[in-house]
């Protein structure tokens, strides 16, 4: 009688293991396509020098803004909710390559892309440590 209650118990345990195909969250142009907005921006000028939150930096009209990466290599910048004036609204090209994204020929590293947000971090390669990490949320 308990092998009867152990197997069904197995056979959850097991197949609630296995990846789910449909849900694959690597880094890719598909996974990559959405609708984001900025949740955080953090800048360093050096290795050595305090990190700076540039979020509270930024305008409230720039805080509500949405980026919509397209499947077809174009993207949008909306200048949503709260209007800047100038308008910040934007679009262009982008592409990646690796672990990078090129974005009207500027390059960023994407890190801990989740399928639910990810972080740019583009570096200045001529002060070591000099960096600004731009993270973002699906919406």
């Amino acid at each position: 009688m308990k092998k009867l209650f152990l197997f069904p118990a197995l056979y959850i345990l097991f197949a609630s293991c296995q990846k789910d195909p449909a849900k694959d969250c690597s880094f890719s142009e598909a996974n990559l396509a959405g609708s984001y907005k900025i949740v955080s921006m953090k800048y360093k000028a050096s290795a050595t020098a305090p990190e700076v939150d540039y979020l509270t930096l930024l305008e409230a009209c720039e805080k509500d803004d949405v980026l919509t990466i397209n499947k077809d290599h174009t993207y949008t910048y909306t200048d949503a909710g709260i209007a800047c004036s100038p308008n910040g609204s934007d679009n262009g090209t982008w592409a990646i390559s690796g672990d990078t994204i090129i974005i009207d020929g500027d390059s960023a590293t994407v890190q801990n892309f989740d399928c639910s947000g990810f972080a740019l971090v583009v570096t200045d390669t001529d002060t070591p440590g000099d960096k600004i990490t731009a993270t973002y949320s699906k919406q």
